[in-house]
């Protein structure tokens, strides 16, 4: 299916159930999140590597502005949804100063929603033990899909 995402390009890679809290100080998207908040509108972060605007990226919701500054500039706290593939960009939209895109929603593998892959939850594990960390999937999560454990993965973009 295809959709109107207003886009917040970043230099990082959201996934799907993450919890990502910004900064927002441009006034491009403190634009953005203002609408959001108004009319319960969804936005896009597609990831930008080497200056380059990643095809691919994640539809986020706005779970709260945690808190707005003297100077107009919010804390927020915001939710992977979706991932989804950006089908054209439009740099300007009338009468806004963010830019926007039609993209395709990307459906979930039907293996990934059926149940964790016990060799994927075995290699964070162990990757968690090497560096010394006391972290655990089974202490986590009841249930998790590889959009899940790819934030514990220590894998670079």
């Amino acid at each position: 299916m295809t959709k109107f995402l207003p886009i917040f390009p970043l230099n990082i890679i959201v996934y799907p159930g993450q919890l990502l809290n910004l900064h927002i100080f441009e006034p491009r998207y403190k634009q953005l999140v203002k609408e959001c908040k108004e009319k319960n509108k969804t936005f896009g972060i597609p990831s930008v590597f080497k200056d380059t605007l990643n095809e691919y990226g994640t539809e986020v919701e706005l779970l709260e502005i945690s808190k707005v500054y003297d100077s107009g500039e919010m804390d927020i706290k915001t939710k992977g949804i979706n991932v989804f593939r950006i089908m054209e960009v439009l740099r300007e939209v009338p009468d806004k100063l963010y830019s926007a895109a039609v993209v395709y929603e990307m459906s979930a593998s039907k293996n990934d929603t059926v149940k964790p892959n016990p060799t994927l939850i075995d290699l964070v594990n162990k990757l968690h033990d090497v560096l010394g960390t006391k972290f655990k999937v089974e202490d986590k999560f009841e249930s998790p899909l590889s959009f899940d454990l790819i934030q514990y993965a220590a894998l670079s973009p």
